[in-house]
């Protein structure tokens, strides 16, 4: 099975696409923009709107950041966060698409669901920067640049920059990983979509940007215009 599983194959699907990105592409992000710092100085927090396992949001509250979880179901495991460095993430219940107000001022990062509804992942990113304070920061496949569909998401609100992910995560099914073994993490094909809600990014100015393999430390520095 492949480590890419946005490849439509409904048989490899979890109902609410429910896929488990692996710790460190978080942390990828979070090192490219500079720590989260605007945030933390402004005092506001990060959310995750389908949180699953804690995993995109375990580096910000790990790092001092007040984190909010939220999701349909509530799958978090509090072990992945340091019950010393901030408040645990405060988990509620919800639908995203359905939820009217943000829990706080906050900036969005999330993993979010690309294909149990059609269309819903741009109906995420459209809601998440109605309700984001600062930054909207969405991991999704790298093919989610080249589609027809979403011509027009891309066109009224450009990304600030789309971060490739150069070493590929593996994002399996979470409840498929042990019976999947080692088949659960051969890597695909994702980035970051990074849009800044309170500087809007002008029409064809979108930087591309590929993120370092993990072995290269001396490679991941903030990215300045960024962050």
């Amino acid at each position: 099975m492949r480590g890419d599983l946005s490849t439509g194959r409904k048989r490899h699907s979890h109902p609410y696409d429910w896929y488990v990105d692996e710790c460190w592409v978080a942390m990828q992000l979070y090192r490219a923009l500079g720590g989260f710092a605007a945030e933390k100085a402004a005092g506001e927090a990060i959310w995750d709107p389908s949180a699953g396992l804690g995993n995109t949001i375990e580096h910000f509250q790990n790092n001092g950041h007040v984190t909010f979880a939220s999701d349909i179901v509530e799958r978090i495991d509090y072990s992945l966060f340091s019950a010393t460095a901030a408040p645990l993430p405060q988990f509620f219940s919800a639908d995203f698409l359905e939820t009217t107000a943000a829990p706080a001022r906050c900036s969005i990062v999330c993993n979010p669901p690309y294909s149990y509804i059609k269309g819903i992942s741009e109906a995420f990113v459209r809601h998440a920067l109605t309700l984001s304070s600062r930054r909207v920061c969405a991991v999704l496949p790298v093919k989610w640049l080249t589609s027809q569909a979403r011509f027009h998401l891309f066109t009224d609100h450009p990304p600030q920059a789309v971060m490739i992910l150069s070493q590929r995560p593996s994002m399996p099914p979470g409840d498929m990983i042990a019976a999947m073994g080692n088949r659960a993490f051969n890597g695909g094909d994702y980035a970051w979509f990074v849009w800044d809600v309170t500087r809007p990014t002008p029409r064809h100015e979108t930087r591309t940007i590929w993120l370092p393999p993990l072995d290269r430390p001396d490679l991941h520095q903030p990215i300045e215009v960024l962050a």
